[in-house]
């Protein structure tokens, strides 16, 4: 019984350390196998990390071009905003010149008139009618030349009719009144050509003043896109400098050993 009890210890301890030998080998194993598996992680890590290196140059990049487009446009919005306000002054200095313009027109159309009506009434009293007192004057406009060669035609014409008048016949005077009238009519005519032409222009003018403020509305509305084209870049720099912002390093690595716990 003595003799088989170290026997039994002995084999006990043989049994012991082949069953340690064993599990050490099997920690060994889950060991390397866990070597292996956090270096597959680690070139994960690595790779994702020169990504974002990537991504991170490429941010910094765009960064850099939307700084330059913004500065851009500032220069931009501010030569627009100058455009604006001279052609804001143009048009002001051209209503000034339509008003003096129409009220121009205005009295030029009264004293027109007003002379049209002296001329009939010369005429008639040239004429040797007794509805020269009757007359009266209008308003309107008509140019100072036509009217002094209307005085001096109807001085002449008076002369002539004066000198004639002892032998000349009824017929002979008939005629002459409608020669001078047809003259008249025509003068008058070509007066009042000139006048609508004159009308005809100042309306060219008024509608090419109404263009040029349509285009100042339009440049404006455009001006207004540009100004929302750069506070929307400004909003999307402030973002990307504050993704440039991030500790992209520490973030990778804390989900990586968030992801083993």
């Amino acid at each position: 019984m003595a003799a088989t009890d170290p026997q039994r210890q002995l084999l006990t301890l043989i049994r012991d350390f082949a069953s340690e030998k064993s599990q050490g080998e099997r920690r060994v194993v889950g060991l390397e196998k866990r070597i292996v598996e956090l270096g597959c992680q680690l070139d994960a890590a690595n790779a994702e990390m020169e990504e974002v290196k990537r991504f991170k140059e490429t941010t910094e990049l765009e960064l850099k071009g939307y700084e330059f487009q913004l500065a851009f446009n500032d220069v931009s919005i501010q030569t627009l905003e100058a455009r604006i306000s001279m052609i804001q002054d143009e048009i002001s200095s051209v209503g000034s010149e339509v008003e003096g313009l129409k009220d121009e027109e205005g009295a030029s159309r009264d004293e027109f008139i007003r002379q049209m009506f002296e001329l009939n009434t010369k005429i008639r009293c040239g004429g040797g009618g007794s509805s020269c007192g009757r007359e009266t004057s209008g308003s309107g406009v008509l140019l100072g030349f036509v009217c002094g060669g209307f005085r001096n035609f109807q001085a002449e014409k008076r002369l002539e009719s004066q000198k004639k008048s002892s032998i000349a016949t009824t017929a002979d005077c008939k005629a002459e009144k409608k020669a001078v009238t047809d003259v008249d009519l025509r003068a008058l005519k070509d007066v009042l050509a000139h006048v609508a032409s004159q009308i005809i222009k100042e309306e060219q003018e008024y509608l090419a003043e109404e263009n040029i403020q349509k285009q100042v509305r339009e440049e404006y509305v455009d001006l207004q896109r540009k100004v929302s084209l750069v506070d929307v870049i400004v909003k999307e720099t402030e973002v990307l400098q504050d993704l440039t912002r991030y500790p992209y390093k520490h973030y990778i690595v804390w989900n990586w050993l968030s992801g083993h716990d």
